[in-house]
C-alpha cells in the first residue's frame, strides 16, 4: 500500500491534474461567446489590461463591493493559501534556510521560515472553517450549496490541518527526507515515501485533491483568468473599420457569422 501510495498514486493525480485542467480551459476557450462582454471603462493597452487582471486577482475588488465581511475570510484564504504554497517550495527546497539568502543567519532563517508557515497554516484553517460556518449557518447560501461545496471546503480543510499537525512541537517531520523524496518524483526517480504517519495522510490527501480538482468547481482558479480575458477585451470601435474584428476573438473561431468588418457600424438600426 505505500508503494502505491508513494511511488505510483503521484504520477496518476499528476497526470489527471494537467490533462484534466488542460481539457477544461481549452474548452471553455473554444466555446462560442456570442457577444463582447467587455466591462466599461476598460483598459485601452495590453499594459492596462494585465494590471486589470493582477489587481483583481490580488484585491478582489468585486468581491469587495458587493459583500465586505465575506471578503475578508476569502481574500485571508486565497492571501495565506498563497503563502503556504510557496513556503513549500522554497521550505522544502532549501530546507527553511531560504533567508539566508536576505542574510540572516540558519538559526533565524528557520524561525522565521516557521513562524511564518505556522501563522499562514492558522489562518488558512481560520478562513475555511469561518466560510464553513457560512455555508451551513446562511439559510441562502445553504439552500443554494450542493454536496460538492461542503466536499471541497472539508478536503482542503484535512489538507490544512494534517499540514498544522506536522508543525507541532511533539511531531518529528524529516524535512531531509521529504525534500529527497519530493526530488525523486520530479525526476523520475522514485523512492520510498518517509514512513511518517501524519505526513503520509497529508501526501495521500493532497494526490486526492489533484485527482478530483479538474471536475471541481475549484477549476474556478484557471476559470477567473478566462472570465477575466474576456471583461478586459479591447472595447469594440464603431463604426468598425473595414478589415478588424466585430466580434470577440473567443467567438470568431467557433461561429459561422462574419469575423471582419466592412466599415460600417455592427449597431442594428430600426426601420
Amino acid at each position: 500500500m505505500l508503494y502505491f501510495i508513494g511511488q505510483v498514486l503521484p504520477y496518476i493525480a499528476g497526470s489527471i491534474f494537467l490533462i484534466g485542467v488542460v481539457y477544461r480551459v481549452m474548452s471553455w476557450l473554444k466555446a462560442p461567446v456570442p457577444f463582447q462582454l467587455t466591462l466599461f471603462p476598460a483598459p485601452k493597452d495590453g499594459a492596462g489590461r494585465v494590471a486589470a487582471v493582477a489587481t483583481e486577482m490580488v484585491f478582489l475588488k468585486s468581491l469587495y463591493k458587493n459583500d465586505k465581511s465575506l471578503w475578508l475570510w476569502v481574500w485571508l484564504l486565497h492571501v495565506s493559501l498563497a503563502l503556504v504554497l510557496g513556503g513549500h517550495v522554497v521550505g522544502i527546497y532549501y530546507l527553511m534556510n531560504q533567508f539566508t539568502l536576505i542574510g540572516l543567519t540558519p538559526q533565524a532563517s528557520q524561525a522565521l521560515s516557521s513562524v511564518l508557515g505556522t501563522t499562514a497554516g492558522i489562518v488558512l484553517m481560520v478562513a475555511l472553517i469561518v466560510l464553513f460556518w457560512r455555508r451551513i449557518s446562511d439559510p441562502e447560501v445553504k439552500r443554494l450549496s450542493d454536496p460538492a461545496d461542503y466536499f471541497d471546503v472539508l478536503l482542503i480543510l484535512a489538507i490544512v490541518i494534517t499540514g498544522n499537525h506536522m508543525r507541532l512541537p511533539n511531531v518529528h517531520v524529516d524535512l531531509p527526507a521529504i525534500k529527497a523524496y519530493i526530488g525523486g518524483l520530479l525526476t523520475l526517480q522514485p523512492t520510498p515515501i518517509p514512513e511518517n504517519l501524519v505526513f503520509i495522510t497529508h501526501f495521500l490527501l493532497v494526490n486526492i485533491l489533484l485527482i478530483y480538482f479538474p471536475f471541481s468547481k475549484l477549476m474556478h482558479v484557471a476559470g477567473f483568468f478566462v472570465n477575466r480575458a474576456m471583461l478586459v477585451e479591447a472595447a469594440p470601435v464603431y463604426p468598425t473599420p473595414a478589415g478588424t474584428p466585430v466580434r470577440s476573438s473567443f467567438a470568431s473561431k467557433q461561429t459561422g457569422l462574419p469575423g471582419t468588418g466592412t466599415g460600417q457600424s455592427t449597431v442594428t438600426r430600426g426601420v
